[in-house]
């Protein structure tokens, strides 16, 4: 998975993107342990290069561009008063974004807004990093096991996928291909069967339960069993899903990073209140397994963008959330990623 877990190999190639939608929500950019008081990070998101930084117990995020020469301030560094600083002509911006040294021209003490940085909204929640490029409109989705009293919480990712946001989105909440996909892990070739699970919708959530399924190692614990799910898309680019009863749950929420329209990064978090005597390493392990499984097949998808118009693709019965995932999509009005 070492390919899938960087950054590196990213170039945008597109203009930022202007999709109201998703400018004026959150989005997962990185790990919070991934961002230090010493070195910039830069991360991908709607077109945009942001640089990520530490400054004491915040979060610092702004465009990932010099003012001056439109070099990336990531390639720079972290002075000690906690200003970045660009590799080119060592200009210095404060973590409010504010340029604060020329070393040029050390005569000029007094700065003009066009020689200041764009920052954005940051926020840690869950052990990621989230952005809102905009206004957000909505407070980060909750994900309540995380915080509940006798759970086990983890994170995973990233994993880079050369396909559309929400392309990876309708596959989190697929059913039909556990038996195939991931046959002997999450599903049984002898078993395909999907029930006639309960579909509704409140507000900006769909969520499907009473779903049962014949699972051969469901969480990577190795024991075999029929769970129950119930899924939910919560946003545009969030969904979870949580098997098992009240005295054993297993939950996972997914949130998918639009890099740009058919390049997306996807994060898991990962929440369980049993085995506490299975190490977080090894059921991380066990889903990036999982993805190596999942990406060959989003990345073989077309269309990679995700089509609206029902009548382009066929579907099963058991395809109705995606149904109305892709009606959602389409109320909201987004352009991103869909066709």
């Amino acid at each position: 998975m070492t390919d899938r877990l960087s950054q590196d190999a990213i170039m945008l190639d597109g203009a930022p993107v202007n999709d109201p939608v998703l400018q004026n929500a959150w989005h997962v950019v990185a790990l919070a342990d991934h961002v230090k008081t010493n070195q910039p990070l830069q991360v991908h998101l709607l077109g945009e290069a942001i640089a990520l930084w530490r400054v004491e117990d915040r979060i610092v995020a702004c465009q990932d561009r010099c003012p001056h020469r439109g070099v990336s301030l990531s390639g720079g560094w972290i002075d000690d008063k906690g200003a970045i600083v660009c590799p080119y002509h060592a200009m210095s911006f404060n973590s409010e974004g504010h340029c604060t040294r020329i070393p040029a021209d050390p005569k000029i003490t007094t700065f003009p807004q066009a020689a200041n940085l764009h920052s954005y909204k940051v926020a840690e929640k869950y052990g990621f990093v989230w952005v809102a490029l905009g206004e957000p409109t909505q407070e980060i989705p909750v994900f309540s096991e995380w915080e509940q009293e006798g759970f086990i919480t983890f994170q995973c990712g990233s994993y880079f996928i050369n396909t559309s946001a929400p392309r990876v989105v309708e596959n989190f909440v697929d059913i039909a291909h556990f038996p195939f996909t991931h046959k002997g892990l999450l599903g049984d070739p002898e078993f395909p069967e999907v029930s006639n699970y309960n579909l509704t919708t409140h507000g900006d959530e769909i969520t499907a339960s009473d779903i049962y399924f014949y699972q051969p190692n469901p969480e990577g614990t190795g024991e075999a069993k029929s769970v129950s799910y119930v899924y939910k898309v919560v946003r545009p680019f969030v969904a979870w899903f949580r098997k098992g009863e009240v005295e054993k749950q297993f939950s996972v929420f997914l949130v998918v990073t639009p890099v740009e329209e058919t390049c997306s990064i996807a994060w898991l978090g990962v929440a369980r209140n049993y085995s506490a005597d299975v190490s977080n390493d090894e059921l991380r392990a066990f889903q990036d397994y999982v993805m190596t499984q999942d990406i060959p097949m989003l990345e073989s998808q077309r269309p990679q963008k995700l089509p609206l118009n029902l009548q382009q693709e066929f579907h099963f019965p058991c395809d109705k959330m995606s149904i109305a995932y892709r009606k959602r999509l389409k109320q909201l009005n987004l352009q991103f990623g869909v066709c």
